[in-house]
C-alpha cells in the first residue's frame, strides 16, 4: 500500500475532525439540570375560609377579600383563590360587591383577575341607580 498525499490528507482530516469532536463535548456538554426547589411552583400556605380587611390611611375600610381557600406560591409569591369575594368601600358611595369561581393575586397584591362567573354589583345610592356587571373574567386594580 503506496501512501500518497491525498490519503495522508483525508486521514489527517479525519483525525483531526475525531479530535475537535471528542474535545468538544469534553468542553461544552449538556449542564446537568440541579433540582433545587427553586423552579418549582409549590404552595408554601394554603388558608381555608380566608377573610381579610385592608383599611386606608385614615383608618377606614378600604376593601375587604374572602375566599373558601387561599393558596401561596412562594417562589412567585402569587396567590390562587377559589370563590373569592371582593368589597370595594369608597367614600360617600355605596360599595361595590364583586364574586367569581377563581381569582388569582400576584406578588404584591395591587391587583386581582378573577374568572368563572364573575358577577359585580353596585347598589343604589342617591348619585345613581347602581347595576350589575357579569363577564368571564375580569381584573379588578385595587390600589386605586
Amino acid at each position: 500500500m503506496i501512501l500518497d498525499a491525498k490519503r495522508l490528507a483525508i486521514a489527517a482530516t479525519l483525525l483531526l475532525l475525531a479530535t475537535g469532536s471528542w474535545w468538544l463535548t469534553r468542553t461544552v456538554g449538556v449542564p446537568e439540570k440541579v433540582f433545587d426547589g427553586k423552579v418549582r411552583h409549590d404552595p408554601d400556605y394554603i388558608i381555608e375560609n380566608f377573610d381579610a380587611t385592608v383599611m386606608n390611611e385614615d383608618g377606614h375600610r378600604r376593601y375587604t377579600l374572602a375566599a373558601t381557600r387561599m393558596v401561596h406560591y412562594g417562589d412567585d409569591g402569587s396567590s390562587d383563590l377559589e370563590q373569592p369575594y371582593l368589597i370595594q368601600y369608597r367614600e360617600n358611595l355605596v360599595p361595590i360587591h364583586t364574586r367569581a369561581d377563581k381569582g388569582w393575586m400576584p406578588k404584591g397584591g395591587n391587583q386581582i383577575l378573577m374568572s368563572g362567573n364573575v358577577v359585580s354589583a353596585q347598589g343604589r345610592d342617591p348619585r345613581g341607580a347602581g347595576g350589575e356587571i357579569r363577564a368571564d373574567s375580569m381584573k379588578i386594580l385595587l390600589d386605586r
